[in-house]
Order: structure tokens, then C-alpha cells, then sequence
């Protein structure tokens, strides 16, 4: 195995545990996925800029102590992870099931949610440290399921 490929499917655990991470938000589990400190930056989902991972982790604390809860998330096909050096990028493509207040206050699913997703990784922990973490993350809502991709086809 070249280090290329030791280095990609270092990103991809990364990224693996990332996703396992979600399930159940509880924000302790996913630290060790981002750099220390405010160097990490993310565009989320739900259209709010997160800076540091401690950032982060309050959204997950406020969102747990409501009720709010990723119930399932994987990826949709296999992720693609480009290394260059001491920096990764990684995309891919998923679905999540996420437990949200309804209109009326109660927790319901939102079923299927679609998301691209595009990781940026560095080999480094934020102290100094050669491990690989996600640096900056830019999730977006994919088109539903059957919308035409061109407009008329």
C-alpha cells in the first residue's frame, strides 16, 4: 500500500468515525475528530457558520437537551478522498434521519434528508500533532430524489 493510500484510508476512519459520531449527538464523541482550538470551521446544514469545535459542540449540547436527535446518517455511496500531501479532501454524498419538534412541539422524524458533503482534512490535531482531523466542513441539502437535474430531462 503506497502512502497515498495509507493516508486516504486514514481520512476515510476519520471520516467514519465522524459519521458514527452524529448518531445520538452527544458531543463528547465527536471531538476527536476536529483540530483543538478555532481553527475548524463548518457551514452546516442547517445554514449556521461554526468556528472551533467547541463551537460545534455547544449546537450539539443545546440541540441534545431539546429532544433534537440524528437517529441515522451514512453515506449513500462510496466517499472520495483525495490526498495531497499533508492536506485531504474528502466528498460524498448521504442520508439522515433526524428527530425534530413538529409545529406542535412534539418530537417527529424528518425522515430521509439528502446531503452532499465536503470535508477538508490536515494532518495535524490543532497542537501540533500529525493526525489527520477535518479542519472545515460544508454540508448542504441535495436536490430530493427524482427532481429533474437539467430541467427538462
Amino acid at each position: 500500500m503506497s502512502d497515498v493510500d495509507t493516508d486516504a484510508a486514514a481520512v476515510l476512519k476519520v471520516h467514519n468515525g465522524w459519521l458514527a459520531a452524529n448518531v445520538g449527538l452527544e458531543a463528547n464523541s465527536m471531538l476527536g475528530y476536529f483540530p483543538e482550538g478555532e481553527g475548524y470551521l463548518q457551514f452546516n446544514l442547517n445554514g449556521f457558520t461554526y468556528n472551533g469545535v467547541l463551537d460545534k459542540a455547544k449546537l450539539w449540547n443545546n440541540l441534545n437537551a431539546v429532544g433534537v436527535d440524528i437517529t441515522r446518517i451514512e453515506d449513500t455511496s462510496e466517499p472520495v478522498v483525495q490526498v495531497f500531501g499533508d492536506v485531504a479532501l474528502l466528498t460524498s454524498e448521504g442520508e439522515a434521519e433526524l428527530l425534530l419538534p413538529s409545529a406542535t412541539g412534539k418530537l417527529e422524524s424528518s425522515g430521509a434528508t439528502r446531503f452532499r458533503n465536503t470535508e477538508f482534512y490536515r494532518r495535524d490535531d490543532g497542537t501540533g500533532g500529525a493526525d489527520w482531523r477535518i479542519w472545515h466542513m460544508h454540508v448542504s441539502e441535495a436536490a430530493p430524489e427524482g427532481t429533474l437535474k437539467y430541467g427538462t430531462e
